[in-house]
């Protein structure tokens, strides 16, 4: 190959590779969070629904809290 179009491919191949990586980049910046947030949502339910079998907050108290989880 001739020096000029193998430096030309080269380019091309690092532009579509510089816009693959800003692509992953905004999911992940703005999927990511969404995720975690949602998985730390959950958990706060599940360890609220613990907390009432296990007794430790009354009917009251449960469906306050989780009114307030759902409404976040």
């Amino acid at each position: 190959m001739e020096g000029p179009v193998f430096f030309g491919g080269f380019i091309f191949l690092l532009l579509w590779f510089v816009l693959f990586c800003a692509a992953a980049g905004l999911v992940a910046y703005f999927i990511v969070p969404a995720i975690v947030q949602k998985v730390r949502h959950d958990n706060a339910l599940v360890t609220l629904e613990q907390r009432f079998a296990r007794g430790e907050i009354d009917s009251d108290e449960f469906k306050k809290r989780r009114q307030e989880l759902l409404t976040r």
